[in-house]
């Protein structure tokens, strides 16, 4: 400690407030909050406090140090939040939010434009204006935008041109972009207030409609009609009255009415792939309005529930800002959170069912990162072939060819099997399989029985073939392993061909367990385990993962299919070759309703038509 800090620490309050630390460059490293600044800033220089290795690092880099007094907790969380957004201190908690969903914006020209960008208005998901706009979002994928953009383009006569007003663009002047049923009189010349005051009203519908209000759309929707009726102007009302049959089948809000009331953000997270994510869903006037991930940064190593409290503290600071008074939703107690801030740990249904869907929102999202971090453009052939030496396995093919089987069932129910192919470093999706396991009963779980059939099943391809893939990788621990090797010994003690059995000497295999990443060999007792951050695990995981993808999907496929079979099955009228004409042309029974009259005619008569009709599957 040097004497400028020894001199620092005597004068520092015992006060409530924030202190920032520098470096020799006087760049903030850490700022942190205290109700009192003088314990807190102490309890890091005493050598009393059990303080870990990054955070005695951190220490060893402090220059100097400077206190902000506040009056409460309150004034000196807004205030830590705030110099942590701008100046992002490398050893403080960072959240970096994902910027792969869409937005919506609306904005703030004279005469708003509605656009789609991935520029997300913060680092919040909350519905937003800005002064470059209104924000809203995020929306999970580009299709799901596109359509909310073709109905509002559809039922509020919207077009996303940037129109030169009063002239001719693209066939549209601004006069026939917003009256497509003019009710002003052809010879009537609209003043540009005039035309400005009804753009900005067709703007304001289409805000509501994005906050999920579209019911108020609706009814004012429905008095137009009415008008236009009383007018006789029966065209018009026809018109809106589409429209109003079409916004009434929309579910663009998700509403939560019946399972959550109130305000809250419910958040929970996962430490997976040696990563830590919070998933944040948000709720307001029990409407989920927004969610959103965040891939956190800890420089201290900080726990979990450090990370989780940083986390809620950073966003309750936003609600002060904003003036929003939000309560939280949490997967564990915080013992050391601000008592202004109301955190609560359900116990029982609908709460914890809700903040289940937030952990498995996490997780399937921690999950697509994982593969996207492990791309196939760091892989070479390179990599397999060391691969190979750290096994002590040799290379069977001049191209280098891995492969991976997987097992995927829900509850036992459609059991099925994939293959994931790896050649030369890259993924041959072309050569990828999934297999149907068929020797299992129905809802009974076992996975070594069924890696056994697949095994068989490939043993078998190979005789044919006379291709050997220079590694095969099983998903699972050492006894998987063991399974597989039994039955391979089984297969060679009962063929009759020689040559083949020369041949399957020459088999290489191996098993990873997901836990600790593990590698287990034929016949070894001890596990390998690679470098965590080496390209040789982050292959073996690619391909181990994307195995475990096109299984998850196939069973998924399989379900969907036998459910929307089962809903045939049920209607009265529709005989099995009736259900195979069907599903082979549509697959999904919920397609039905966007096909044409005409075109369900050619395969269906009149009476099961009707049928489809009464249980909701075809339009009347």
């Amino acid at each position: 400690m040097t004497e400028h800090i020894e001199n620092t620490l005597k004068t520092i309050p015992k006060k409530p407030g924030i202190y920032k630390y520098f470096d020799k460059k006087w760049e903030i490293i850490y700022v942190g909050k205290s109700v009192n600044l003088f314990s807190r800033v102490h309890s890091y220089f005493n050598g009393k406090s059990k303080l870990n290795f990054a955070k005695k690092k951190m220490v060893t880099q402090i220059e100097n140090i400077e206190t902000i007094i506040v009056e409460n907790e309150t004034e000196s969380l807004l205030l830590e939040t705030s110099l942590i957004k701008e100046y992002k201190p490398k050893y403080n908690i960072l959240m970096k939010d994902d910027k792969n969903h869409m937005y919506i914006k609306i904005t703030g020209d004279f005469y708003p434009k509605i656009v789609k960008t991935r520029l997300s208005p913060s680092n919040t998901s909350v519905i937003r204006g800005r002064k470059n706009g209104t924000y809203f979002g995020p929306y999970i994928s580009t299709g799901h935008v596109n359509n909310i953009l073709h109905i509002i383009k559809k039922y509020f006569w919207y077009w996303c041109y940037n129109i030169n007003f009063f002239k001719e663009w693209s066939g549209y002047n601004l006069d026939k972009y917003l009256f497509k049923n003019n009710t002003a009189e052809k010879n009537n010349i609209l003043s540009q207030e005039e035309i400005q005051a009804e753009y900005l009203s067709q703007i304001e519908q289409i805000k509501y409609f994005l906050r999920g209000n579209y019911r108020e759309v609706i009814e004012n929707l429905q008095e137009k009609m009415l008008n236009f009726a009383k007018n006789m102007q029966f065209e018009e009302a026809q018109k809106t009255k589409e429209q109003i049959e079409s916004l009434q089948s929309l579910d663009i809000s998700q509403n939560v009415r019946d399972k959550i009331l109130w305000n809250y953000d419910i958040v929970h997270f996962i430490e997976k792939f040696e990563h830590f994510y919070i998933w944040l869903l948000e709720i307001r006037d029990s409407k989920i309005i927004g969610y959103n991930t965040y891939e956190v940064k800890a420089q201290l190593e900080e726990t979990p529930t450090e990370i989780l409290q940083n986390f809620i503290e950073q966003r309750f600071a936003l609600h002060q800002t904003n003036n929003e008074k939000i309560s939280f939703i949490s997967p564990q107690e915080i013992p050391d959170i601000y008592s202004e801030i109301s955190v609560e740990i359900p116990k029982i249904w609908p709460k914890k069912d809700i903040l289940m869907m937030a952990y498995k929102n996490a997780y399937e999202h921690a999950y697509k990162k994982h593969l996207d971090s492990l791309s196939t453009k760091w892989f070479t052939k390179a990599t397999m072939q060391n691969l190979l030496k750290i096994l002590d396995y040799k290379e069977i093919n001049k191209s280098l060819i891995f492969e991976c089987n997987d097992i995927s069932h829900y509850s036992g129910s459609h059991t099925v099997a994939s293959r994931s192919i790896i050649e030369n470093g890259k993924s041959n999706t072309s050569k990828y399989k999934k297999f149907k396991i068929k020797t299992l009963e129905e809802n009974k779980i076992d996975d070594f029985w069924s890696m056994r059939e697949v095994m068989t099943r490939r043993l078998k391809e190979i005789e044919k073939t006379w291709v050997l893939p220079d590694l095969i990788i099983i998903d699972g621990w050492k006894w998987q392993l063991w399974s597989v090797m039994e039955i391979i010994d089984n297969f060679k003690k009962s063929s009759q061909n020689d040559e083949f059995l020369e041949l399957l000497k020459d088999l290489q295999i191996v098993s990873i367990a997901k836990q600790e990443e593990e590698l287990f060999l034929p016949g070894e007792s001890e596990s390998i385990l690679l470098e965590k951050d080496s390209l040789e695990l982050r292959l073996t995981q690619k391909i181990r993962d994307e195995a475990h993808r096109f299984a998850i999907t196939f069973n998924r496929d399989k379900r969907l299919k036998a459910m929307k079979k089962n809903i045939l099955e049920s209607l009265p009228g529709f005989w099995p070759v009736t259900r195979k004409k069907i599903l082979n042309k549509y697959w999904n029974v919920d397609k039905l309703a966007e096909i044409s009259i005409n075109e369900i005619s050619e395969i269906l008569n009149k009476n099961q038509i009707q049928t489809l009709q009464d249980h909701g599957l075809f339009p009347d």
